[in-house]
């Protein structure tokens, strides 16, 4: 009687976010998550600039916040579709509007509609979307080309297309996940499982790894499946000075802070001393310094 082979064992998605974004290169298009104050995928995208990628084209969530500013701040980014990028109670990201005003990235002017629906789009594998005649009234279309009006051939009305969108990668930051890359992400939601159903490359930081031997997530609380995950950065505090609902809240003190070097065009001596200049995600840590950030855990209380 043959003895049955044992399982192979799990072959693990966790790795640290500098090894995550190795596979995004110069001139790479990258969709980036979070909403307003929540959630930015913080460790990837100091990992992008520490790995000096250049001539982005990204895609953000329609309330992109602080991760987007900081790719600007960085040079990382020639082309960006924009709905909004702010700072959410501290005004408009200074380091975007700057970069807009001075025509030194492309903008393509977009709305939610834009955003959403080209990524299901591109999450299907269409070439457009054909959408009810949105924009009859305003000037969108006049800066951008792209939204274009056709007839429904089966009403004979007109409907907007739109092209569909998609990432060579995607930046996402959830709070919990297995080995596998299932992977939990709690509060608000913008669209991360639509992102990364319409990128090639699913990158994920998370505040917390599950034990090998314990349980996987309930499939029911899962808002990015392993299937489709390539890499899962362990990154503790990865969305910080964003929050990461259930693990801590925003730090107000570091994104004032933020606002007003940015303000003052000096984010390039932040990005040197809490980025370029540190040893990962840990050497970030332990510049921001362990009592603020146990603060901000206990403040979620």
């Amino acid at each position: 009687m043959s003895v049955p082979s044992p399982a192979s064992p799990i072959k693990s998605k966790v790795m640290t976010p500098d090894e995550a974004v190795a596979v995004i290169e110069d001139g790479a298009t990258v969709a980036v998550g979070g909403a307003h104050s929540h959630n930015n995928p913080m460790a990837l995208v100091y990992a992008l600039v520490r790995k000096g990628v250049r001539d982005l084209t990204v895609i953000p969530t329609p309330s992109a916040g602080l991760a987007v500013d900081v790719l600007v701040a960085a040079g990382c980014v020639s082309r960006l579709h924009v709905s909004y990028v702010g700072l959410e109670f501290l005004g408009f990201a200074p380091n975007f509007r700057r970069a807009g005003e001075r025509k030194e990235i492309e903008i393509i002017e977009a709305d939610e509609a834009w955003i959403v629906f080209g990524l299901r789009g591109g999450a299907a594998r269409l070439p457009f979307v054909a959408l009810p005649p949105l924009y009859e009234g305003t000037d969108l279309p006049k800066v951008n080309p792209l939204i274009r009006s056709t007839t429904d051939p089966y009403t004979g009305g007109t409907v907007t297309t739109i092209p569909a969108l998609r990432a060579d990668a995607c930046l996402v930051h959830g709070q919990v996940a297995d080995q596998r890359g299932n992977v939990q992400i709690f509060g608000q939601r913008r669209f991360e499982d639509l992102m990364a159903k319409a990128s090639d490359h699913v990158i994920v930081s998370v505040d917390e790894i599950l034990d090998p031997s314990a349980p996987s997530p309930d499939p029911r609380h899962v808002s990015i499946p392993g299937a489709i995950v390539e890499a899962v950065a362990h990154a503790p505090y990865g969305a910080h000075p964003t929050s990461s609902p259930g693990h801590y809240d925003y730090d107000r003190e570091a994104l004032v802070a933020y606002r007003d070097l940015a303000a003052r065009e000096q984010t390039g001596s932040w990005l040197d001393s809490h980025v370029r200049q540190v040893d990962g995600q840990l050497g970030y840590l332990e510049k921001v310094g362990l009592r603020r950030l146990l603060d901000l855990k206990q403040s979620m209380w």
